[in-house]
């Protein structure tokens, strides 16, 4: 952390791309979760199966919340570049037409 003002856009997509690709990653942990609960089914007692399924779906259901908020997430903080991106060149090109107007001499 910086203590710097503004946002350098390059950096902050990156970090967003890399957070969605992190977060589409939760979703195949989900997948291997069940395929290692499915492998445990087959090795324990009648007895804990309806636990250890209901457990599963549970689990499941929070990954897979957690990954679609992190991909919501991530995806909003590209949205959020994206417009201080354009802030910043709208601004930029005022700022030049200011200059442009002012139409001063200035002798060093």
């Amino acid at each position: 952390m910086t203590n710097e003002a503004g946002v350098n856009p390059v950096e902050a997509m990156s970090e967003a791309q890399e957070a969605e690709a992190l977060a589409e990653a939760m979703v195949f942990l989900g997948t291997d979760f069940e395929a290692a609960v499915e492998g445990l089914v087959g090795a324990v007692s009648e007895h804990v199966t309806g636990g250890l399924e209901d457990y599963e779906i549970d689990t499941v259901t929070h990954i897979r919340r957690v990954a679609e908020n992190g991909i919501s997430l991530a995806q909003n903080v590209q949205g959020a570049d994206l417009a201080i991106t354009d802030t910043d060149h709208e601004n930029a090109e005022e700022y030049q037409e200011g200059l442009e107007a002012l139409d001063i001499q200035i002798n060093f």
